[in-house]
């Protein structure tokens, strides 16, 4: 494989897709915690609290895949695959805090 020189913006989209993956670390404790949001009767009802669970389970993959991918699109110079990874990377937290406004838990 030849060397290619990859492109300036690569590397801020690199640094930005590394964040969610290292958080990746921290994410088995979150998991535990997130089943209190059942907590309260008549949580299990509201299907915000299970959007959230669910973000909470499946949080490592984009997170990965989109470090992955940021990785990739660094190392062959092509902007638009690392910038696809870093929006992947992220691309929870817009729906975490949608399902937070409507999730009582939150309130």
């Amino acid at each position: 494989m030849q060397p290619t020189h990859s492109h300036p913006l690569s590397i801020p989209l690199l640094v930005l897709a590394v964040v969610p993956a290292i958080a990746i670390i921290a994410w088995p404790v979150s998991l535990f915690m997130s089943v209190f949001i059942f907590d309260a009767p008549g949580s299990d009802k509201n299907i915000a609290n299970w959007v959230i669970l669910l973000i909470m389970l499946t949080y490592p993959v984009p997170s990965y895949v989109g470090f992955k991918m940021a990785k990739h699109g660094h190392e062959t110079a092509d902007l638009k695959v690392c910038f696809t990874g870093c929006l992947l990377a992220y691309s929870l937290v817009p729906i975490f805090y949608l399902a937070s406004l409507f999730s009582p838990f939150f309130s």
